[in-house]
């Protein structure tokens, strides 16, 4: 019987990777830098000043988006983007438990003939 419940540490785990991921880009980091800058703004102007097709914004936008790192809302035909800063302070936090080696993080156990064992 298997549990559903996860620990802290492992929620910890998976938010930071589902951040690193959607941080892990060029173009991301840019339009994150612009929303720094600007405050909320339209995606047509990101597209203009990252040189992408709306499209292709949108779609980074949807990775942002689903990472928790930024909002998005509709203003009559646009679509307005806005930084969480929120997002980031958890996510520095969640890095500082880490590195302190608060987070809870449950190694999983190693069994026989599994990779932890041949190590050496």
């Amino acid at each position: 019987m298997t549990t559903s419940r996860i620990s802290a540490g492992e929620r910890d785990l998976r938010s930071l990777r589902t951040l690193y991921r959607a941080l892990g880009d060029e173009t991301r980091l840019r339009m994150i830098g612009l929303m720094a800058e600007l405050g909320p703004v339209p995606v047509k102007t990101l597209s203009a000043r990252v040189g992408l097709s709306q499209p292709l914004i949108s779609w980074h936008l949807r990775i942002l988006r689903l990472a928790g790192l930024i909002d998005t809302r509709r203003q009559g035909r646009e679509v307005i983007c806005n930084l969480r800063l929120a997002a980031f302070e958890e996510l520095h936090e969640a890095e500082a438990r880490l590195v302190a080696g608060t987070a809870g993080i449950d190694l999983p156990t190693a069994t026989a003939g599994s990779e932890a064992s041949n190590v050496g």
